[in-house]
């Protein structure tokens, strides 16, 4: 008498292929929720060092403020820095990673963008600008508020425009709003030279 042969059923074989098809459906959402996992951390690191990095370069280029006409040009009636809501215009050293020398910094936000740019203190008319750098993307809103001595010689609270462009404030606010994973932290910066109160106002 012959053995008979042992094999497979269809069914079984359908019930393995299913078995098998929810386990790489599993292993597939794993994996995609660990590709967006790293995506999305990536996306904060990436935030996140570029909002450290433009804060740190605000708060060490408005902290050396120095108090020198914007412009060489005596016929000019600019002062040593002028501040509105949204622009900041000062003299300040640069540094040396980027050339170095006393230049004029201009700080706007220009679209949705934190842009600084760079020029000599020639007149209006003759100065050399650099093309403006991004410091900081998605930027939806911007203010600049300054506190200082007022030319009677009471401290001030914080002013937005600063009213004496000839004498420099003692601080400066930096409020923002980014669209990002990352919130702005308000800055608050202090100039190191606080020579306000040597300074004359018409």
């Amino acid at each position: 008498m012959k053995r008979r042969e042992q094999g497979f059923t269809l069914l079984e074989v359908l019930v393995v292929l299913s078995l098998l098809s929810v386990l790489l459906l599993l292993v597939s959402a794993a994996l995609l929720g660990a590709n967006r996992a790293v995506a999305k951390a990536q996306a904060h690191t990436t935030s996140l060092d570029e909002m450290r990095a433009a804060q740190q370069f605000l708060r060490t280029s408005i902290s050396e403020a120095l108090p020198l006409k914007l412009t060489d040009d005596d016929s000019q009636s600019e002062g040593f820095l002028i501040g509105t809501p949204e622009r900041l215009q000062f003299v300040a050293t640069l540094p040396g990673v980027l050339g170095g020398g006393i230049q004029r910094f201009t700080l706007q936000r220009v679209g949705q963008d934190l842009q600084v740019a760079f020029s000599q203190r020639a007149s209006q008319a003759n100065a050399q600008r650099d093309e403006p750098q991004v410091l900081l993307h998605n930027v939806q809103a911007l203010q600049f508020s300054y506190r200082g001595i007022s030319p009677l010689g009471q401290p001030t609270d914080w002013l937005s425009p600063w009213p004496w462009p000839r004498r420099l404030p003692t601080a400066v606010r930096i409020d923002a709003t980014v669209d990002g994973p990352v919130p702005w932290v308000t800055q608050v910066v202090a100039l190191r030279l606080n020579l306000s109160s040597a300074s004359s106002e018409e």
